[in-house]
């Protein structure tokens, strides 16, 4: 596996109410993996520890064989799992959009002619190239997490988290990022975790892990999760909407399919129905 937590446990001090208790996942290479969950679940924490920037209070987090705990394997971890955050303005540290891109490449030793290669090709898959002189300060939200994302793809990572990096954006620039993890997923094969609370989000992911009071309450595919409507509210969570649609229906006596996720879906279910 290319992440395994093993027995996760984690508390910010040592006096205080552990935050993770016994959470072990195995999360392969390739694939977009959501993680969702009621606020305090513990879901920013754990994305913290996947990519090794908290270490495990007992338990074990293991990134590409590498153990999060050894200091001396941390630069190894950060070359292969890189960090997209809910703010952009956090990580954006350069005036000049590719000057920022080329941040961490340039501190990581490597050639100018590959960090040029690396800036243009990163910029290319975030559809950025055309502001690639521009002033970051004068870019919008969307735009400004796109060069955040081109900033950690220019380092060639093998997986990338995202801490609810769509929260603070409009439904474009949610949009256009939703559509940038699934391009660097699908066509340069890096893993994807997404933190959420847009459960639209969720769907399209290969993958959905929920988390309550900081264990693992439910993990499987997006039909399966959504599927279980009432224990996700009673975890204080949504579904999508047109499965809530399809969920209420169902309580009223037709006989639905659980776990719808998409309108089309739904819409080609009740129109077989109509015809019948």
């Amino acid at each position: 596996m290319f992440i395994s937590t093993q027995d996760l446990h984690f508390g910010y001090k040592p006096t205080a109410p552990e935050i993770l208790h016994g959470v072990t996942l195995d999360i392969p290479e390739g694939g977009i993996t959501a993680i969702i969950g009621h606020n305090g679940s513990g879901k920013s924490t754990l994305a913290k520890l996947l990519c090794g920037i908290l270490q495990p209070t007992s338990g074990s987090v293991t990134v590409g064989g590498y153990d999060t705990k050894d200091q001396s394997c941390i630069q190894d971890i950060r070359k292969l799992c890189g960090m997209v955050f809910q703010s952009p303005d956090n990580q954006i540290v350069a005036s000049v959009v590719e000057e920022d891109v080329a941040f961490a490449p340039e501190n990581l030793g490597i050639a100018p002619d590959e960090i040029r290669r690396r800036v243009d090709s990163a910029l290319e898959t975030v559809n950025m190239t055309e502001y690639k002189l521009h002033a970051a300060s004068k870019l919008s939200g969307g735009q400004k997490q796109r060069v955040a994302i081109a900033g950690i793809l220019a380092m060639c990572p093998k997986c990338i988290v995202f801490d609810e990096a769509t929260a603070m954006l409009d439904p474009i620039g949610r949009r256009d990022i939703n559509a940038a993890m699934r391009k660097i997923c699908r066509e340069q094969g890096i893993t994807v975790i997404t933190i959420t609370h847009y459960m639209d989000e969720a769907a399209d992911a290969d993958r959905v892990i929920v988390l309550d009071h900081g264990t693992v309450a439910l993990d499987g595919s997006p039909r399966e999760v959504f599927s279980n409507v009432e224990k996700l509210q009673s975890y204080n969570l949504a579904v999508p909407q047109v499965t809530e649609l399809m969920y209420q229906l169902g309580k009223q006596g037709l006989d639905a399919p659980s776990g719808i996720l998409h309108a089309m879906e739904a819409a080609d279910y009740l129109e077989s129905r109509l015809k019948r």
